[in-house]
């Protein structure tokens, strides 16, 4: 089914943004309502109070709607449990999700995933980035460790569908990552451009159930890794391996939702890839959605870009077009809830308790 969009909003839908400010700005509106963008991304910088924040994503919300926005915005964080989570206290200070592995129980990964879903839900955020589907193979891994749910591909696909399962109980859209595997690295991506070494037999078998498992609870985001797998591709790392992202995770494993890319202005992508060139090369390889999360200027230049060759011709159109389908129909599927940021006083208690018995694995 086409969707009658202009390239500006096209190209808008296609990603994701971070910004400046806790309330509605002239730069935040001109991102929403004049560049169509039509997904914005939390950080620290934008969270004063649970109230602020769900009048900050209300307010957002009625602009995209009042533009004509063909779908709502992708509101999204990082908000993992353990060090990387964006918003602080009143929110619960749930572990890191390597608890889940220790408990191995599926009760427990389902429990959290639905009780860090309702707390995201109550203030207006509808994406997270979690659970981290990554096997944590490397003990020296620098990046990922306590992040994963466990070294155990089995045990890390059974608790990671869990978690989904909860998120999406919760009405909130979980997202996959860090595809097919971020587990077996020694350099951390936000700083150089890593390499797993390990030979297709293995990656297949270590990697990829986790993905696998997730797809088969409905998960419908997945993030790749900002990582080389010359076992698979030789030229690319997985954000732009059209083998990686067509070959294995569309056609080999059957997954049909949305494909968004790390953020782009992390090292291992910035250092060793011109700016301009990963917009036409993420969609080439199977991007849906790509992420730039820190500098006004490089969201300007890429959407602007990416709508010049859009209009010339030199991006394919019928690729765009199927990205944006993707993600309308994602759209369509996460519940409309009102925001309602007193419920967090209500939830605390219960998610206090859920969050002491899963630092008990942590010991």
């Amino acid at each position: 089914m086409a969707v009658p969009l202009t390239p500006k909003s096209i190209i808008g839908q296609m990603m994701v943004a971070g910004f400046e400010g806790t309330s509605l700005n002239a730069r935040l509106e001109h991102l929403v309502a004049e560049r169509e963008i039509g997904g914005l991304i939390l950080f620290e910088r934008n969270f004063q109070n649970p109230d602020q924040l769900a009048q900050l994503t209300g307010e957002i919300q009625s602009l995209a709607c009042a533009a004509g926005a063909p779908g709502p915005v992708f509101v999204s964080v990082d908000q993992e449990g353990g060090r990387v989570s964006r918003l602080k206290s009143p929110f619960t200070a749930f572990p890191s999700q390597c608890c889940l592995g220790r408990a191995r129980s599926e009760e427990l990964a389902r429990a959290f995933g639905k009780a860090l879903g309702e707390e995201m839900a109550a203030v207006g955020v509808n994406v997270v980035y979690a659970p981290v589907l990554d096997v944590n193979s490397n003990p020296l891994n620098p990046i990922i460790g306590a992040r994963a749910i466990s070294e155990d591909p089995d045990w890390t696909a059974r608790l990671g569908g869990a978690v989904i399962e909860g998120l999406r109980d919760a009405g909130v859209a979980p997202v996959g990552k860090h595809f097919p595997g971020h587990g077996d690295t020694s350099v951390d991506s936000h700083l150089d451009l890593p390499t797993v070494g390990r030979d297709a037999d293995s990656l297949g078998r270590i990697e990829l159930p986790p993905f696998q498992e997730g797809i088969r609870h409905g998960l419908e985001i997945i993030m790749p890794a900002h990582v080389n797998y010359p076992a698979w591709d030789s030229k690319f790392p997985a954000t732009f391996s059209r083998p990686i992202l067509q070959g294995i995770l569309r056609e080999r494993m059957g997954f049909n939702g949305i494909v968004i890319s790390d953020d782009l202005e992390m090292k291992a992508i910035a250092d060793h890839f011109p700016f301009d060139s990963v917009g036409p090369m993420g969609l080439a390889a199977g991007i849906d959605l790509f992420l730039i999360c820190h500098d006004n200027e490089k969201i300007l230049r890429f959407h602007d870009g990416m709508v010049r060759r859009l209009e010339d011709g030199s991006l394919d159109r019928s690729l765009a077009q199927q990205a944006v389908e993707r993600i309308l129909r994602v759209k369509a599927g996460i519940p409309k809830r009102e925001t309602d940021p007193g419920r967090l006083a209500a939830l605390r208690e219960t998610h206090q308790t859920l969050a002491r018995k899963m630092q008990a694995y942590m010991v």
